[in-house]
């Protein structure tokens, strides 16, 4: 891992660190009461969850059209490329074909040229 990347990372621990600080001591030196700040507490993770919720719900559905895509594409190089080695394959075969055949003829004329 990159040094860049070890204090990106380092940064970010420390600020979720301290975020977490700031709420717990929030919390614990708020003016309510305990049944009015759980209350609140409470609403907020609702209203986050909710908030989070249709956030991901909605990018769930441009990571599956992405998806789609990208393995559409996929499909399409893998059908060309399966087309290529098809055309590869044919070529070779006729290649060894007419070599056979070649020599073969060669073979037979020998083996006549002999029994001349």
């Amino acid at each position: 891992m990159c040094h860049k990347c070890e204090c990106a990372g380092a940064g970010i621990a420390a600020f979720l660190l301290g975020a977490l600080v700031g709420a717990a001591a929030g919390v614990l030196l708020a003016p309510a009461k305990g049944e009015v700040t759980r209350r609140k507490l409470k609403r907020w993770a609702d209203d986050t969850y909710e908030e989070q919720k249709e956030y991901v719900l909605e990018h769930a559905g441009e990571l599956k059209e992405k998806i789609k895509d990208r393995a559409e594409d996929f499909r399409h190089k893998l059908a060309d490329r399966a087309e290529e080695a098809r055309e590869k394959l044919e070529d070779g075969k006729n290649k060894v074909i007419k070599e056979f055949n070649r020599r073969k003829d060669e073979i037979a004329a020998k083996f006549k040229k002999d029994e001349e």
